[in-house]
């Protein structure tokens, strides 16, 4: 996940995500990898194998704060809006 390839992968997805929006509500403009998928241990997955959105966010609330900084930390990836003539 920490590869360059991947990474630029990811910027090439949001880059073009972006440059497709047509505002806020629907455009993503930060994104990371995770290094550890998410854990049933940490009730982070339901029984029925879904994502516990609330266990996520309390379990990894310092990745979800990264998200938000300014300045953003290097393994934050941040949407760059791509001109076209």
């Amino acid at each position: 996940m920490a590869s360059a390839g991947v990474r630029a992968w990811l910027q090439g997805v949001l880059n073009e995500q972006v440059a497709g929006s047509t505002g806020s509500s629907n455009r993503v403009v930060r994104a990371l990898l995770l290094t550890a998928p998410p854990s049933s241990d940490k009730h982070e997955i339901t029984d029925k194998g879904s994502i516990n959105q609330r266990a996520v966010l309390e379990n990894r609330a310092e990745l979800v704060d990264a998200l938000y900084r300014e300045p953003y930390p290097p393994f934050v990836i941040r949407a760059r809006r791509v001109v076209t003539a």
